[in-house]
Formats: C-alpha cells, structure tokens, sequence
C-alpha cells in the first residue's frame, strides 16, 4: 500500500468514495478543494485508490483531519491507520484534531486506538448527531 498525494486522474474515484460519507451532492466539491489546496492524501493499492484522508491546516493554527473514507473492501486492514500516519508526519502543528459522529463506534475506537484523546462536542449539525472532537498531540521531529 502506498499513501501519497493524489493526481488529478484519482479525482473521479476520490470522490466515489467519499460520496458514501458525505452525499453525491457534496463529494465532488470537497474532494476538489481540497485537492486544489493540497490537503489531500489517498491510500493506493496496486495502483487503485482505496482510501482518502482530507485535511486543513488553517484550523485555528492546528491540522484538522475533515475526512477519512477506507473503500469497505479494505476496512480494518490499517488503511485509515497509515492515512492518519501521514497527516501527522506533514503537519505543520503539533496538535492534530480530528472528529466523527457520536453515533460511529467505529470511528471512536480507531480514534482512541491511534492516541487521541476526547476534546469536546458540537451539536446543533444538519445530520442531527453530536460530533465529538479528538486531539492528539504530535510528538517533535528530530531536525535532520
């Protein structure tokens, strides 16, 4: 598996998958802004695009992990894990937060599984769910 910035050819299939998280309406959208920003990572597997993660380092001057999305195929394979491996490592922040509908378990035990922490909630969202916020705090760099 290979995690690495994503060509304009993937956005087709980028979109596909995130379209199963966010909607059809919205997928297409997301996935080019980010892309267009470069805050766009997609896991590949034999040259296929299996997973993405969108990112924005503009979060009140903090990496926030927008979107995670493992083609159901591949699931629980360490797909989201190295996606998550590779945020942090281009981070310009130490404090990485990320968040998921109260509602998604699976997504709470993989949170809590990578080292996050609970860092708070937002209702009142349009999907009618709590979202809980985690943080976690990104080791130093070695310079070199």
């Amino acid at each position: 598996m290979e995690i690495r910035d994503p060509d304009a050819a993937a956005l087709r299939v980028m979109a596909a998958i995130a379209a199963g998280v966010i909607g059809e309406r919205r997928a297409g959208p997301f996935v080019e802004a980010h892309f267009a920003r470069g805050e766009l990572l997609v896991a590949a597997h034999d040259a296929e695009v299996v997973g993405l993660l969108a990112y924005r380092t503009d979060w009140f001057q903090c990496t926030f992990v927008s979107l995670v999305v493992v083609a159901e195929p591949v699931r629980r394979c360490g797909v989201g894990r190295a996606l998550f491996h590779e945020v942090e490592r281009r981070s310009p922040s130490a404090r990485l937060f990320s968040s998921t509908e109260e509602t998604n378990a699976v997504s709470i035990q993989m949170h809590r599984a990578l080292g996050f922490q609970p860092s708070g909630h937002i209702d009142n969202l349009p999907q009618g769910v709590r979202e809980l916020l985690f943080y976690k705090r990104i080791p130093p760099r070695s310079l070199g």
